[in-house]
């Protein structure tokens, strides 16, 4: 699925320190090996990069078909095997990745707990993403308009031709994820399986002025132009780092990474019948 990390030729990337910390922090705490394969879903060059970046060698870049050419476009790693695919529809094999990942892609899809049942379905061992996050201080943003819930500058990035759901010019919804929710939707696909979550919702303002200047349809817009671009960049920074440090107001924050990790083991109530996986009956009888 298309990604806003897709940029096209010529425009600057923004800078993602924040999340490549909280990436690698994720990465060390649940001690994953870095010789795993590795598919990115609705990636880019910048996708590839950060993941190395943390120590990742075996990766494997997609993107829907009409986001491959500015995947090319963006200085992609020579050793990277690049795939046309659909993030809902993923045409691989079950568990044929290692660990499957994707950035700001699941509300670019016009499903995006479709998405992330694809996602889980060819992962063996681990999902990995980052979305917006689904807090109340983020719908209090939404409702003083500081932030839209529809993504307008993606589409405007592009030229007004792509960029939003399954890349088309229609803005796409910003839907926003918590823990609560990866959990229902997990719990659905793989009823069967233990599975773990990670998660850790932050703050993270890594905008440039050129973004700032998207976001018209909003209050940034006026107060940019009473107070500056420079100057709002620089409160930004500094409140990032104040609300970050303190885990009450950071899960707060306008981004939420999710770790996933699928067990191998069934739930207790459930055991293999040679390839078929059955209710244990044992189980029933003893409750």
């Amino acid at each position: 699925m298309n990604s806003i990390n897709c940029a096209a030729p010529g425009v600057v990337m923004r800078p993602r320190t924040q999340f490549l910390r909280v990436l690698a922090s994720s990465v060390e705490a649940a001690r994953m090996s870095l010789d795993q394969r590795v598919l990115i879903v609705g990636g880019s060059a910048q996708d590839e990069h950060i993941l190395r970046q943390v120590g990742f060698k075996h990766i494997v870049n997609s993107n829907l078909p009409t986001d491959m050419e500015r995947m090319a476009a963006g200085e992609s790693d020579l050793e990277t095997q690049h795939l046309a695919l659909d993030a809902e529809q993923l045409e691989l094999p079950s568990d044929s990745f290692d660990l499957v990942f994707a950035s700001e892609v699941l509300h670019h899809c016009s499903s995006p707990h479709r998405a992330l049942c694809e996602m889980l379905r060819v992962s063996r061992r681990y999902v990995l993403f980052m979305e917006p996050n689904d807090s109340l201080a983020m719908a209090a943003l939404v409702r003083m308009r500081f932030s839209f819930p529809y993504e307008l500058p993606a589409v405007i990035d592009h030229d007004y031709r792509s960029g939003g759901v399954r890349d088309s010019q229609i803005p796409n919804f910003l839907y926003r994820w918590n823990r609560h929710e990866v959990f229902k939707t997990v719990s659905s696909y793989i009823p069967e399986r233990i599975f773990s979550l990670h998660v850790y919702p932050y703050w993270d303002f890594s905008v440039t002025e050129e973004d700032l200047d998207l976001r018209k349809a909003t209050r940034i817009g006026s107060i940019t132009s009473a107070i500056g671009a420079g100057n709002f960049i620089s409160l930004l920074r500094f409140a990032q780092l104040f609300l970050n440090w303190t885990p009450p107001l950071r899960s707060q924050g306008n981004k939420f990474f999710c770790c996933i990790e699928k067990s191998p083991g069934l739930k207790p109530w459930m055991a293999r019948d040679g390839e078929e996986i059955v209710l244990n009956r044992q189980f029933g009888h003893q409750q």
